[in-house]
């Protein structure tokens, strides 16, 4: 019988201590790249691991699989259940509330609720505070979320730069994402958020910006998710949705936890810098 995903990198981690060190490096980059494992073959991903093919094989026997090719499979189904489902989502919709809007209001509001709950449970507070405390000794903090995920990470940023001034916003506007990256390094951090289906190039900045030493904070679905895998501080982030698209009110919970913690911690800089942007958007009357 076909082990689900979950189940499968469970092992993965449990077995991790009695294997040998080279059978380590094996399973220690299936974990961390799961992508790289439902994509490719047992040679390219031995490659990857830096191991010999052969290892690969024989991980797979000493936990139980056939062959590669069994252990590959809940990587591959794992990637075939996070692309995007748009058009049959909304025919639900569609179909539920031709019949009861009533209802499909109750289940979203339920849905959003339980989001922010989850998200700002006993549970996470710890890895918030934390990711808080690496932001706050941060030289410089690079803030990034594309696609869905812009949202959020643009509230970051903008209410971040209105108390401290070492934000960077990165995008991809006039195709110069890779440029805005330049320059990070250990005394720097990225906050990044991130939901299936992963958005490749947020994956391969948080790649770079680990190996160039940058404190990485996640906000994503798993401690599975690639963009949790070289993060020194991962708040899971539920984002259920009674919609046809994903929700990104937990992640925006986070922000603002993560924006409050900061502020906190910021002292008289901040009232500063606050007061100076008080004063600037006076003067071009940004507000009514």
């Amino acid at each position: 019988m076909q082990r689900p995903y979950p189940e499968t990198i469970r092992l993965l981690i449990e077995s991790f201590s009695d294997l040998t060190p080279e059978l380590q490096k094996a399973a220690k980059f299936m974990v961390e790249h799961p992508e790289e494992v439902g994509l490719n073959s047992m040679r390219k991903v031995a490659k990857e691991a830096g191991v010999k093919p052969a290892t690969v094989s024989r991980l797979s026997k000493t936990l139980g699989f056939e062959e590669y090719e069994s252990l590959r499979e809940p990587f591959r189904q794992r990637l075939r259940k996070i692309e995007p489902k748009f058009s049959s989502r909304v025919e639900d919709l569609q179909r539920r509330g031709a019949d009861d809007t009533g209802s499909l209001f109750m289940d979203l509001r339920r849905q959003e609720l339980e989001n922010i709950e989850r998200t700002l449970s006993d549970e996470n507070q710890a890895a918030i505070e934390a990711a808080a405390e690496a932001l706050h000794g941060s030289r410089r903090v690079y803030v990034l979320g594309l696609r869905g995920a812009y949202a959020p990470a643009f509230l970051f940023h903008y209410a971040y730069q209105l108390f401290q001034e070492n934000c960077r916003l990165i995008d991809t506007h006039a195709g110069i994402f890779a440029d805005q990256l330049r320059g990070i390094g250990a005394n720097d951090s990225l906050l990044v958020i991130s939901f299936p289906p992963y958005t490749q190039l947020t994956i391969d900045a948080v790649d770079y910006a680990a190996e160039a030493g940058a404190k990485i904070v996640a906000v994503t679905d798993s401690v599975v998710s690639p963009a949790a895998h070289a993060a020194g501080h991962t708040i899971i982030t539920q984002n259920k949705s009674a919609s046809f698209y994903h929700s990104f009110t937990g992640a925006l919970a986070v922000t603002q936890a993560l924006i409050t913690l900061l502020v906190a911690k910021k002292g008289g800089d901040a009232v500063k810098i606050a007061r100076e942007a008080e004063k600037q958007l006076s003067k071009v009357s940004a507000y009514w």
